[in-house]
């Protein structure tokens, strides 16, 4: 994914999802998105997805292949941290979704 703030387009990419260790089903994701400008990482925002925002979003993703589960929990770290960056917040942060 692709955003941009003031004149500069920055790709947002996310690394590998860990789940919360739980002897039920995962209550929480989590993961890094990197914020890049060409070659460089201009921040590490370090993203924890919630089962409830997974729920709200594709109830159906819970059950699903990991692939799709994947994408989910993606697209809603990839909306908070392009908010974030479209603000001018490059740097590191825990975000929430």
């Amino acid at each position: 994914m692709t955003v941009e703030h003031d004149g500069t387009t920055y790709r947002l990419v996310a690394d590998g999802v860990r789940s919360s260790l739980s002897d039920g089903p995962p209550m929480l994701w989590g993961f890094e998105v990197r914020v890049i400008d060409g070659d460089r990482t201009v921040g590490v925002k370090t993203c924890f997805v919630s089962r409830v925002s997974v729920q709200a979003r594709d109830p159906e993703a819970l059950d699903a292949p990991g692939e799709i589960l994947y994408r989910v929990l993606h697209e809603l770290a990839y909306e908070k941290v392009a908010a974030a960056v479209r603000e001018g917040d490059l740097g590191d942060e825990l975000v929430f979704a």
